[in-house]
């Protein structure tokens, strides 16, 4: 009986003797060395598989491969057939290959009527036939594939030509081919058993043999860990998902003579040859930014590779100021976002490759193009504060700007002081003025003072939230869903301790029950509040939740801004009235500082009903004074009049006041 080979040893034949391409009539029957009689031609249409034939899995992309190879080179190998009665057999052992026979009858490159060479087997035979055939045969070990391809390529064939005639896809093909571009040593050590499949294909990254035998003596044997290999020939490369690789682009750094060397084994990795290219075309790329942030008109501009701070500054950073926008830019901003709106929700249940993810990503930046084109700095100031640049983890440029050395920090205030002194703004083109959404530039008080007003306002907050249950109740909601969401909101911890901010305890419906027993959890029983009427569970809620905020802060860190906002929010929902728990006295203006004071005579009624010349001399001859002295004419002109420091006011809740369609127009052509 004819021994089966498998369809490895087909390419191993194909190298030896160069078989050229057959036609149907032409196709190769493999000698027996069975009796001459038991083998006969048998028509495609009389064969079907045994029930004895043990293989059973179907892959049909190794019968396509087959099936190329069989119309390239020949049927090989006969097929060990049993007759059924009828005139018809069944194929115990080369099942794959009657498969690949039908699908090439199919296809119309073989006739139809195509007879097949068969050894006829008994009964008693069959079933070992088929199992011989799938038991002793050996697997073509993958070096003898590659170098015969590598034969195959030496002698004229092309990657396109090798991969047509056994089955296999280019990149196959390819990546065999780069095997056998391996030093002799390293295949060598690979038939031993020296080094696994994974790590041969790691030494494929190194073109020259003296660097892969280098890397190969420096490990100890056998050698399985391919990513060790890869990292030690990547030394001095950079790999293409690195951030400054990202930042340059693979584009430029070819167009400046870089070689991009790919990993033909792993989708998606490859390596910039030459780092040193790249920390160039990257260098000339950040000191361009820098070239244009010091047009602009910064003091300084600086590079840091690893993070966004720099040495030697204060924590306070110069601040933008927001110009009023336009209506036409207001309404293109609400449109901006009613359109980032929309595609949140939309790719909430979209699939990762959506290209409504695409849609959204460019939405957001179109919102921020149009916010940023409102925030502007005061020229007069920038010269004093600087930038640093860096390029963050996925290879874009980030410039933090507004930094202030402590050198500078003392001009930087003068110039401030200047400014709020004078009664002017240094940037016409960016009033200080701003709507809504940002609230006007101003003069920073001290932490102590900033801390003691706002401290004021949280009370207020408390004594206010803890009557209105409807709006507890929506910033409980407000403030689960943000942890949720591992967020947090600014100024509120849901915790079980309250927070106290005087030294009076601030009471809440809790503690002021009578009936609490000493092991009731949160003040009181579950069956007692499940028998309290809802009205009353809300009230008792509100006041537990009003203990938990806290919107102090020294108004001097980005964070401190975060919490005034939200303390902004909620006042405006409340409607509160500072004016109702907070007057200023002797005190706070002794405490403020004089270009503060001075900005706050400038808005007081009996001041800004003076003609213009009139009240910048009376705001000069003010300047003049000590500040103790200035406190005094604060206090009689502004004590009375119900005026309230920026952190105090109460903005305007969203949608209070709206402009009509015609208001649009009018402002519009006025434009």
């Amino acid at each position: 009986m004819t021994k089966i080979a498998p369809t490895a040893d087909a390419v191993e034949t194909a190298v030896a003797t160069e078989r050229p391409q057959v036609d149907d009539a032409a196709m190769t029957i493999a000698a027996s060395d069975a009796d001459a009689s038991l083998t006969r031609l048998i028509p495609l249409r009389k064969l079907k598989l045994h029930e004895d034939n043990v293989r059973r899995t179907d892959r049909t992309g190794e019968i396509e491969a087959l099936a190329a190879s069989i119309h390239a080179h020949g049927l090989l190998q006969n097929l060990a057939v049993v007759a059924l009665g009828d005139d018809r057999y069944g194929v115990v052992a080369g099942g794959r290959r009657l498969a690949a026979l039908k699908r090439l009858a199919r296809d119309g490159r073989i006739a139809k009527d195509f007879e097949a060479p068969c050894l006829v087997l008994t009964a008693e035979q069959a079933r070992e036939a088929s199992l011989a055939e799938n038991t002793q045969r050996t697997a073509m070990n993958v070096m003898d594939e590659v170098e015969a391809f590598a034969a195959l390529v030496d002698a004229g064939a092309g990657v396109d030509d090798i991969a047509r005639r056994f089955g296999a896809t280019v990149r196959h093909v390819e990546q065999r081919l780069a095997l056998a571009r391996l030093s002799p040593k390293i295949r060598t050590g690979y038939r031993k058993g020296d080094l696994t499949l994974d790590v041969a294909r790691a030494f494929c990254l190194a073109s020259d043999h003296a660097t892969q035998e280098r890397v190969y003596a420096h490990f100890a044997k056998p050698l399985t860990q391919a990513h060790v290999v890869r990292h030690a020939l990547s030394q001095g490369r950079i790999a293409a998902s690195d951030r400054m690789a990202l930042f340059v682009g693979v584009e430029r750094y070819e167009a400046a003579g870089g070689r991009l060397v790919r990993d033909l084994f792993e989708d998606g990795v490859a390596f910039l040859e030459d780092g040193a290219l790249v920390q160039r075309l990257a260098h000339e790329k950040l000191q361009a930014a820098i070239d244009g942030y010091l047009a602009e008109g910064w003091g300084w501009a600086e590079v840091r590779s690893g993070h966004h701070q720099a040495e030697g500054c204060v924590s306070e950073r110069l601040q933008p100021t927001r110009r009023r926008p336009k209506p036409a830019e207001k309404r293109a901003i609400e449109a901006a976002r009613a359109d980032l709106a929309r595609l949140e929700t939309a790719v909430a249940t979209a699939a990762d490759d959506s290209p409504l993810w695409i849609e959204r990503d460019a939405a957001e930046a179109s919102l921020d193009a149009l916010e940023n084109a409102l925030c502007v700095f005061d020229p007069t100031l920038i010269a004093h504060a600087g930038v640093v640049v860096s390029v963050d983890h996925d290879g874009r440029l980030h410039a933090s700007r507004g930094l202030i050395k402590r050198t500078d920090f003392k001009a930087l205030e003068k110039a401030r002081t200047h400014a709020v002194g004078s009664g002017g703004n240094a940037d016409d083109d960016a009033p200080r003025a701003r709507d809504e959404d940002a609230p006007a530039a101003r003069t920073r008080l001290p932490k102590t003072l900033a801390c003691a007003l706002t401290t004021a306002r949280t009370i207020a907050i408390r004594t206010e939230i803890a009557q209105r249950p409807d709006v507890a109740l929506a910033l409980l909601v407000d403030v689960l869903a943000a942890q949720a969401a591992r967020a947090s909101l600014p100024g509120i911890a849901i915790t079980a301790r309250m927070t106290a901010l005087t030294d009076a305890h601030y009471a809440t419906p809790a503690e002021s029950e009578d009936d609490t027993d000493d092991g009731d959890a949160a003040g009181g029983s579950l069956a007692r509040r499940l028998a309290t009427p809802v009205d009353a569970l809300l009230l008792e809620l509100a006041g537990l939740l009003a203990a938990t905020l806290d919107f102090s802060h020294e108004d001097a860190a980005p964070a401190d801004r975060r919490v005034q906002a939200l303390g902004d929010e909620i006042s405006a929902a409340l409607d509160l009235d500072m004016r109702r728990f907070w007057n200023s006295d002797l005190d706070f203006w002794t405490r403020a500082p004089k270009a503060f004071t001075l900005a706050a005579l400038e808005t007081a009624p009996a001041i800004a009903a003076l003609p213009d010349a009139e009240r910048r001399a009376l705001l000069a001859r003010h300047a003049t004074l000590k500040r103790a002295d200035l406190a005094g004419v604060a206090l009689e002109t502004l004590g009375d009049a119900g005026w309230l420091p920026d952190l105090l006011v109460t903005p305007l809740a969203a949608g209070a006041l709206a402009l009509t369609e015609a208001a649009h127009a009018a402002l519009d052509g006025a434009i």
